[in-house]
């Protein structure tokens, strides 16, 4: 009897033990956003990274509607990191814009980690719409302008502010990536307008399809849009298949942003193996070659955060 009580002990004494050691855990959700973006597979890869190389984390990427919908994902402490572009992350923590409305100091708890890299806006009009050779051009239109709620669905906005239009002046397509890549392929809209990087997936798709082209930005439209943290951009020749020429317009910089109770030994960690492991990462997606040191705090729209100050200060970024 005695010694099926000792057994017995050891069993729930190992039990014990096991529970401990899962509970040890520290548990990470990324924000990305739709399953055929940028951030998607960037998110993808670095959780990838992250979890071979830390034994003590599971990091877990979540499909999400784009940079507007994870400032409130971060807000909410729905997600502990999240991909961001830096015009919506600073107009959130700043309550202006479109957030001038919100709830004031609702998104205060946002730190900044890393610039990721440069997000022009791309616009493209299809060959069965040649007299779009503006932005103008688009009225009447059907128009993929991105996910409902998303950076893209926002930027468009702000450009129909400039223009002085209403969605009465477009037919609107609220649409992720893929949606909009087959709706090309089927001939049912006839221009796509939304940020993505240069060689980007999307619209690499897009243009493959022998239907699309590029079309440079208004002055005034780059001008209105680059008042806060985008900038103005030239899209190089050659980014995409067909784009023979370079294409005048904005970008703003898309980066890595975390909630401010993230420990500071954790963020560290994650930004030191970003920057020491950037092989794997430009093999994950070429786009993280903008992803050096030297451009580390590009686009920082609100303050940095902790672990991440520390990393930078060790390597000479922050003197």
């Amino acid at each position: 009897m005695l010694k099926k009580c000792v057994i017995l002990l050891l069993i729930i004494s190992l039990l014990v033990m096991c529970g401990v050691a899962v509970s040890a855990k520290t548990f990470i959700r990324l924000g990305t956003a739709g399953s055929g973006g940028n951030y998607y597979r960037l998110g993808a890869g670095m959780a990838s990274l992250w979890n071979d190389l830390f034994p003590d984390l599971q990091v877990s990427i979540q499909a999400t509607k784009g940079s507007a919908n994870n400032v409130d994902l971060l807000a909410d402490k729905e997600v502990e990191i999240s991909f961001l572009s830096a015009n919506p992350a600073y107009q959130s923590y700043n309550n202006v814009g479109q957030w001038a409305d919100r709830e004031k100091d609702r998104y205060k708890g946002m730190r900044f980690v890393s610039h990721v890299y440069p997000n022009p806006q791309n616009f493209v009009a299809m060959e069965w719409a040649p007299e779009i050779k503006s932005v103008r051009d688009l009225k009447g239109k059907r128009v993929s302008v991105g996910m409902l709620g998303s950076t893209g669905e926002n930027s468009w906005k702000k450009i129909m502010e400039i223009l002085g239009w209403t969605y009465d002046d477009i037919v609107e397509e609220f649409t992720v990536h893929q949606t909009a890549i087959d709706q090309v392929r089927n001939r049912q809209i006839d221009a796509v307008i939304w940020p993505d990087a240069a060689g980007s997936a999307s619209f690499t798709e897009i243009m493959q399809t022998g239907f699309a082209r590029f079309v440079d930005l208004d002055d005034d439209i780059i001008e209105g849009m680059t008042k806060e943290m985008d900038f103005p951009f030239t899209l190089p020749a050659g980014a995409f298949p067909g784009q023979d020429k370079p294409v005048k317009t904005f970008a703003g910089s898309a980066v890595l942003a975390a909630r401010e109770d993230v420990p500071e030994d954790i963020i560290y960690k994650l930004v030191k193996s970003m920057y020491e492991n950037q092989e794997f990462l430009i093999n994950v997606h070429p786009i993280t070659k903008y992803m050096v040191l030297e451009q580390a705090l590009n686009g920082q729209p609100f303050p940095l955060h902790p672990g991440a100050e520390k990393y930078y200060r060790e390597m000479g970024v922050i003197k």
